[in-house]
């Protein structure tokens, strides 16, 4: 039998390719106690053409490279695909996250078909959100009255028409029948960009005046000179709530670049400013903490952070410790950023500890492992200060510049309020203490913020 006949062979399915599977990995593992190059050879499949074992996913045409989406990091991932069905998921080998290093784009994909990459546990329960039974696949449209949990599935096509015309949508439901819904045709009232533009200036004259009797003359003068678009708006007496466009909410889930340029744009074509996302508990922590970070001491308060991802640089880092963050199962990215600290830890070049109730992968492989009890992570850190206090193990240098005058004669980068006094009253603390209100130093006159 020539190659190219053993290659059109029908595949015998599932039992042999587990049967395959079982003999690709005796080759690897006959390659890795040196067994002769002939042999294994002999038992490799990716690269084989013998009928007997078949290995689909070693073909360009059974692989699909997308996005992983079951969290926000975005890894590149190959869906592997047998008699049209999904049936593994591995990394995307031309991905950076997911292949280190990863390969070239010029690889040709029959090349690349052969490379897997890595990918996490939630990466691989895209097989089961794939193929949940639950899984909304069709519009589905109220069958019964609210809170009845009744549902049809309608055409698509049908769906875009009446969500787009309206009507009485719900006569097959008991108590309905003559109910008339609004579609999004009537809604979006305002189509007039420039007009749209010339009521939100005026709208915006409105909400900064003050006294209600001008303000009440400017919303007449607002009726007046607006006269042919006042029926567009959802209450010409309040303009400031816009247009009936509003009436258009838009909510989603998380997105990121490309998807929200996408429904942010398709948002205000449709003029809606009620446009809403949604994120996460633990992503809204890290927003929040990277902004109280990145926080500057202006006219007499703190302000101006940034709300951004400011990730740790493990890869050069000499310790990390690592606190209820478990880089080996989850966390952010960990096929990419795991493969890399696997490789200095192996090399000696990063100690890790870890803070964790449970004995976990990332734990098996630390220098310490503090198995604290949950809630005692405040407990920890004050600890940690308490030791490094008594045992003056901190830059005192750094410390003790107060502002960034006192960071550049002593030739440091940045500074801290580390010695700033704070006020104490009544046993609480308050506002930070000043020279001029205990008498040692004449209250400055100042101008401008500092």
């Amino acid at each position: 039998m020539t190659p190219r006949e053993q290659r059109d062979v029908p595949d015998p399915g599932r039992r042999a390719l587990l049967a395959g599977s079982a003999l690709l990995g005796g080759a690897f593992a006959a390659q890795a106690f040196g067994a002769a190059e002939g042999a294994a050879s002999r038992g490799r499949i990716l690269e084989s053409d013998r009928p007997d074992a078949p290995y689909p996913f070693g073909a360009a045409e059974n692989c699909l490279y997308t996005v992983c989406l079951n969290c926000n990091t975005g890894c590149g991932i190959k869906a592997k695909v047998q008699d049209g069905v999904l049936t593994k998921i591995d990394g995307n080998p031309y991905n950076p996250w997911t292949l280190y290093p990863h390969l070239p784009a010029s690889a040709a994909p029959a090349d690349a078909a052969r490379v897997d990459g890595s990918i996490c546990p939630k990466g691989q329960a895209g097989l089961q959100t794939a193929y949940d039974p639950y899984r909304i696949r069709k519009v589905l449209k109220r069958a019964g009255a609210r809170g009845e949990n009744k549902w049809t599935t309608i055409d698509f096509t049908a769906a875009l028409r009446e969500i787009a015309a309206g009507g009485r949508l719900f006569a097959h439901v008991r108590g309905e029948e003559t109910r008339e819904v609004e579609g999004l045709r009537s809604i979006l009232a305002l189509r007039d960009a420039k007009a749209a533009a010339a009521m939100a200036g005026d709208v915006e004259r409105i909400w900064k005046e003050k006294d209600p009797g001008k303000k009440q003359a400017l919303v007449e003068e607002f009726k007046r000179k607006h006269a042919a678009h006042l029926a567009a708006l959802i209450d010409p007496d309040h303009p400031d709530l816009g247009p009936r466009n509003n009436q258009f909410a838009i909510a989603w889930g998380r997105l990121k670049g490309g998807r929200s340029d996408l429904i942010k744009r398709f948002g205000a074509a449709c003029g809606t400013t009620n446009q809403h996302g949604h994120t996460t508990v633990c992503q809204g922590s890290l927003y929040f903490t990277s902004k109280a970070l990145s926080e500057q001491y202006e006219g007499g308060s703190f302000g101006g952070g940034q709300k951004f991802y400011w990730q740790a640089d493990t890869e050069n880092a000499r310790f990390i410790l690592f606190v209820g963050a478990n880089l080996f199962e989850a966390n952010y990215g960990p096929p990419n950023r795991a493969v890399r600290l696997t490789e200095n830890i192996a090399q000696g070049k990063t100690r890790i500890a870890v803070v964790d109730p449970r004995f976990s992968k990332l734990a098996s492989k630390a220098w310490k492992w503090l198995p604290i009890k949950p809630g005692e992570d405040g407990a920890l850190a004050m600890a940690f200060l308490r030791w490094m206090i008594d045992n003056e193990r901190y830059d005192r240098a750094f410390l003790e510049n107060a502002n960034p005058v006192a960071a550049k004669a002593a030739g440091e980068t940045t500074w801290c309020n580390a010695s700033w006094l704070v006020e104490i009253k009544d046993g609480e603390p308050g506002a930070f203490a000043r020279a001029a209100d205990h008498g040692l130093a004449e209250a400055e006159a100042r101008t401008a913020k500092t």
